[in-house]
């Protein structure tokens, strides 16, 4: 009996997993730019640009810092911007606030990975 319980609720579980196309799309720009905003543009925009560096537009993002490009289409392990979200390079952003979650720095990973789109359409 407890077997075929656990049999039902799998196969339950099964069909509330959503199967469209759409969750199967990489991180667009307006993903990452979601969590820029909320977590990084206080010191990376127009207004502060820290280091030159602006995340609250995709051209800024694209352009990098007064030290060069800090996303690499394709490598988000050579990225600087990964890099110091993840804390391997220092200082660790964001600077002044915790780490984001790491769900969030999936998006940006997955983001750089898919290479960067400006948009998924």
């Amino acid at each position: 009996m407890t077997r075929t319980l656990a049999l039902v609720a799998l196969a339950l579980s099964a069909l509330a997993v959503p199967t469209s196309a759409q969750d199967d799309d990489p991180p667009d720009w307006d993903d990452a730019s979601v969590i820029f905003v909320r977590r990084c543009t206080m010191c990376h925009s127009e207004l502060g640009a820290s280091r030159g560096l602006r995340l609250d537009n995709y051209s800024g993002a694209l352009a990098g810092s007064q030290r060069g490009a800090v996303l690499l289409p394709g490598d988000p392990d050579a990225s600087e911007l990964m890099l110091r979200l993840r804390g391997q390079s220092l200082p660790r952003m964001p600077f002044l606030g915790p780490p984001l979650p790491q769900d969030e720095i999936d998006v940006i990973e997955g983001w750089i990975a898919a290479g960067l789109p400006e948009s998924s359409g």
